[in-house]
């Protein structure tokens, strides 16, 4: 289950929205061919996937097979709440010859996989634009939400229409079953 924090307000309980805004990026490591934060880490098992351990405990198999990735490699970051430190959310960056291909997210809640998903678009040139600077994450009630900077998406990035969106970003929402 996850926690938030709950603010009394005249009589009644408000779940406040837990910020991601710890990020914390991924050390690429050639001699145990893995990326490293802490003590999370993602082991190459083939070219396009990775074996998720925490603590030397096996979490879960990240299979991108499926993207048939061809690409010069992955930026990884691990994003944090200072409200609740259970919350994990990894996020895979695939890089492109020009910019970023697509991401990939892991959601974990202490040592156990809530989810994983990729999102395809909308997308930032990762060469003049950093993580930071281009998605925010956020959790409120059951919805995961990443709020893109509508400013820093790549100009080869197709926004699906069916995205909410307002005059400063884009929103994908994910509804998560805890």
């Amino acid at each position: 289950m996850v926690s938030s924090i709950v603010e009394k307000n005249d009589n009644s309980y408000i779940k406040k929205e837990i910020s991601f805004d710890i990020i914390h990026p991924f050390k690429e490591d050639t001699t145990t061919n893995s990326y490293i934060c802490f003590d999370t880490r993602l082991s190459y098992k083939t070219d396009n996937s990775f074996m998720l351990t925490k603590k030397d405990f096996v979490i879960t198999d990240v299979d991108l097979s499926e993207t048939n990735y061809e690409g010069p490699g992955f930026s990884i970051y691990s994003f944090e709440s200072k409200i609740n430190k259970d919350i994990e959310i990894i996020v895979i960056e695939a890089l492109a010859d020009i910019g970023t291909n697509w991401y990939y997210i892991i959601l974990l809640n202490k040592n156990n996989l809530v989810d994983k998903f990729y999102i395809k678009e909308p997308r930032s040139n990762s060469e003049i634009t950093q993580i930071k600077d281009f998605v925010s994450i956020f959790f409120k009630n059951t919805i995961l939400i990443f709020k893109f900077k509508k400013d820093k998406i790549a100009k080869y990035s197709k926004v699906p229409a069916d995205l909410q969106s307002d005059l400063e970003y884009v929103y994908i929402e994910k509804k998560l079953n805890l």
